[in-house]
């Protein structure tokens, strides 16, 4: 079977302290962190005229997008606002009746 595995034997989950384990991929994750960041700016400022270009074929489909959006909510908003003032109606109509 598998032997080249076996070295990894003298492993177990209690030896391993998991505190360690957690700064060891905290410090992992600053390091990636910082190298992507550097990274970006690196591109950023390569590739800026053609950042700018996208920025200008995005910005306005985020604001269909978004203008869509409000729309929505705010519909719906005044359907439910509208319901509960029928319900408010229908209840003090049967009260009435009562």
């Amino acid at each position: 079977m598998l032997t080249f595995l076996s070295g990894f034997a003298i492993f177990t989950p209690s030896d391993i302290p998991v505190e360690e384990v957690r700064a060891v991929l905290n410090v992992l994750g600053i390091c990636v962190g910082v190298i992507l960041a550097v990274v970006g700016i690196i591109l950023l400022v390569w590739w800026w005229g053609m950042f700018v270009k996208a920025l200008m074929a995005i910005i306005p489909i985020l604001l269909i997008l978004i203008g869509a959006g409000a729309l929505v909510y705010f519909i719906s908003e005044i359907k439910s606002k509208m319901e509960v003032q029928k319900e408010k109606a229908s209840g003090e109509t049967k009260a009435e009746q009562k």
